[in-house]
């Protein structure tokens, strides 16, 4: 096997969580050249996946230079981890002589053709990572699954440091991640400022808040700060990082609470201490899966102890003050 594409076109959230899958398949075949397509709003976190060769990047707007890629490269090997119209589309262009993707994809007799080996993993079954880690199994057996991986360049550990350095937090510090691509993950502004105030005054560190560009995420970060009594030792950061130096100062954390977002999957692959809240989304599907992290649901009085397949969700209004900071006192016992 020379040549494989892979093809994950969904958000940073599930790139992330394809990395085990990645891994799995450098092991299956050390010496091939993979090539890794991402969707353009991806393309962030690139740089630190460091089990392919190279990575191409999908626009809409400007795929001439993609289609011509595939159509002069070719492929021994082809694996398909979004299942959509566009995945199958470049799937076929690759020309691989083993084209594979998920079941799933029969549903649509116009994308199940494109494939030469169909697998099947019901998605609603399992974590997000198994999910994809499936498509590499039918492969061969890899070893033991990994977890979530990214790697930062030094230059990138180095920025965080002078970053640091320039607003004066020398020392440890916890991060906040209130924010997310959806809206109804939102929790509420009060509540956020209440748990924010106490971490503060329980752990004696500096806040570092994160979180991306929407505007709405950034007014809903700015409510918050506004509700918070004592914000001397609270540096916004939101707005302000791309994604891998946001990812490099998630590393360096103490302690990480956010709700479930990229940005928690970030915490996940450096194994921080960490609370996520969920809400309407389940958890058994997204969860950090390392040993010190611990899991809130809207609906749910404590942390989440098991997670089920089926378990319905509830709004974020759900989510009570005294439920996140019982999920906070069960990080602190992590934080060394």
């Amino acid at each position: 096997m020379n040549s494989i594409l892979v093809i994950q076109l969904k958000r940073l959230g599930d790139v992330i969580l394809t990395t085990p899958a990645l891994l799995g398949l450098r092991k299956l075949y050390p010496q091939a050249h993979i090539t890794l397509l991402l969707d353009h709003r991806s393309a962030a976190v690139a740089p630190a996946i460091a089990e392919v060769n190279e990575v191409w990047i999908s626009n809409r707007n400007a795929s001439f230079n993609l289609w011509f890629d595939l159509v002069r490269r070719g492929f021994d090997l082809c694996l398909d981890f979004t299942g959509n119209d566009r995945s199958a589309l470049v799937t076929f262009l690759s020309k691989a002589a083993r084209r594979i993707g998920f079941r799933f994809v029969a549903k649509r007799a116009a994308r199940s053709w494109v494939y030469t080996q169909l697998v099947h993993s019901p998605v609603r079954e399992k974590h997000t990572a198994d999910h994809y880690l499936d498509l590499v199994r039918f492969l061969g057996d890899s070893g033991p699954p990994s977890g979530v991986s990214l790697h930062l360049a030094q230059s990138v550990e180095r920025s965080a440091q002078t970053l640091r350095r320039e607003i004066g937090v020398l020392g440890p510090y916890v991060v906040f991640h209130p924010g997310s691509a959806r809206p109804e993950k939102y929790w509420f502004v009060d509540r956020w400022a209440t748990v924010i105030q106490h971490t503060l005054k329980r752990l004696r560190l500096p806040c570092l808040v994160t979180g991306g560009l929407d505007p709405a995420e950034l007014r809903h970060i700015s409510e918050i700060l506004a509700k918070c009594r004592d914000s001397s030792r609270i540096f916004n950061l939101a707005g302000k990082l791309d994604f891998l130096l946001s990812a490099a100062i998630i590393r360096e954390a103490t302690l990480f609470a956010g709700v479930d977002s990229a940005a928690a999957h970030v915490a996940s692959a450096f194994q921080r201490p960490e609370l996520v809240l969920f809400g309407p989304t389940n958890p058994f599907h997204w969860h950090p899966r390392h040993s010190a992290a611990v899991v809130v649901r809207a609906g749910f009085d404590s942390p989440l102890g098991h997670f089920e397949p089926r378990q319905a969700g509830s709004p974020m209004s759900e989510l009570s003050t005294g439920t996140v900071i019982c999920g906070i006192e069960a990080v602190f016992k992590y934080v060394k």
